[in-house]
């Protein structure tokens, strides 16, 4: 699950969000020139 602030459906985020298509991306964040969450995240949520 996506922790990202502003994720539509962070529920459907299924491996990093880095893998997340253009299409996912578009879906959850709506027209972005790149994926918010994938810098956020980075390293975070590895326990």
């Amino acid at each position: 699950m996506c922790d990202c602030r502003g994720c539509r459906h962070p529920e459907k985020l299924k491996g990093k969000p880095e893998e997340c298509s253009p299409e996912q991306i578009r879906e959850c964040h709506g027209e972005v020139k790149e994926h918010p969450c994938a810098d956020k995240t980075e390293g975070v949520g590895a326990k």
